[in-house]
């Protein structure tokens, strides 16, 4: 009997950096049956009887589409794809800075590079305190704090706490120290 494919099997997982990951291919026909794993379209292992993939410590890297091909002496069947996405939080690839800006002008303050998935929450902090966006302080959807005709109050030490909730883990960015100059109208 060629080889066909059995159970329905997950077509997503998320699985966090540093965790094992199972994939199975499971599928009936006469034996001895064979499976072969892909990667994103790349030959991951060679032909074997075994019809679990096990990777011990999951990196970034091993995200993407996975594929099982199974073969017997009677033909051969592709199994679906199951897409595996790493969830992890690194680490901020930033400096402390330095900024200044005309009192009575617009401040824009940049959230620093951070790699993750998925996407984190992050929250604001000026001199270790929360803040509260309200109608002079704005954060915009990607995550740039903007305080519009800043005074000399606004000055201080800015930063970023981003939290990926599927890991638990969260960073500190480094500071950003900004300082207001005179007023100077237009």
């Amino acid at each position: 009997v060629a080889p066909y494919l059995r159970g329905g099997g997950t077509r997503q997982q998320v699985v966090l950096e540093g965790n094992r990951l199972v994939l199975t291919c499971l599928a009936g026909g006469s034996w001895p049956l064979q499976y072969f794993w892909t990667l994103n379209n790349t030959n991951i292992t060679d032909w074997t009887p075994q019809y679990r993939l096990s990777i011990p410590s999951l990196k970034r890297t091993d995200a993407g589409l996975y594929q099982c091909m199974v073969r017997n002496r009677m033909g051969a069947v592709i199994h679906r794809r199951t897409e595996v996405q790493v969830a992890f939080l690194g680490s901020f690839s930033a400096e402390e800075q330095r900024k200044t800006v005309t009192q009575g002008r617009a401040a824009i303050i940049s959230q620093p590079p951070l790699a993750s998935f998925p996407r984190p929450l992050v929250t604001w902090y000026k001199d270790g305190h929360k803040i509260i966006p309200n109608n002079r302080i704005a954060i915009t959807l990607d995550n740039q704090l903007v305080v519009l005709a800043t005074t000399a109050a606004d000055a201080g030490r800015y930063h970023v706490e981003a939290v990926n909730e599927m890991t638990g883990e969260n960073v500190t960015s480094p500071a950003v120290y900004l300082s207001t100059s005179g007023f100077f109208p237009i």
